[in-house]
């Protein structure tokens, strides 16, 4: 039996959580530098930080050829962990390293009922995880992700995690309508 079998439950009892993540898509080795410092993916990212609003699982599967990640759409409507900018970059960024294109930022907030403020995130980040500091930079102007001032900005220069957390804005900020 593995140590993480035997820890889980005695991790969720005393209130500490187990992410249960997915994301087994891989960037292409033009797109890596879209890794953060723990050299996960953006698909990975984006998926810890969506499983902060879903019980700490989240799963995000591969891109069959000709497809891409859409916003929200039905239940998640108003889920702000998905309902974001740095979410939004995350997952343009995943769309690229599987090769495929991405929507723009209104295209995937377009059923959000309320978006949250512009490069922040609702939760904490979690502790098994580093967001880039690319995935802060604002969509908005340009109403999409921009892959050349994303690069531009930094795959690998992160904030660190302790900082990080006191950058983006956390819950306290009443969401956009």
């Amino acid at each position: 039996m593995s140590r993480l079998a035997i820890l889980a439950p005695l991790l969720l009892l005393s209130g500490i959580a187990v992410a249960q993540i997915d994301a087994p898509a891989d960037c292409s080795p033009p797109w890596q530098w879209t890794s953060n410092s723990l050299r996960q993916s953006p698909c990975t990212v984006a998926a810890y930080l969506m499983a902060t609003c879903n019980q700490g699982a989240f799963s995000i599967a591969p891109l069959g050829p000709g497809y891409s990640y859409i916003g929200p759409n039905g239940v998640d409507d108003g889920n702000l962990c998905k309902c974001n900018t740095v979410a939004y970059s995350l997952l343009s960024a995943c769309d690229g390293c599987q090769q495929e294109t991405w929507i723009t930022w209104s295209q995937y907030s377009f059923n959000c009922t309320k978006t949250f403020p512009v490069s922040s995130f609702p939760n904490p980040v979690p502790s098994g995880t580093r967001v880039p500091q690319w995935a802060l930079c604002d969509v908005t102007p340009e109403n999409n992700w921009n892959n050349n001032t994303a690069f531009t900005v930094g795959g690998r220069n992160l904030f660190p995690h302790s900082l990080l957390g006191r950058l983006i804005t956390f819950a306290s900020q009443p969401p956009l309508n």
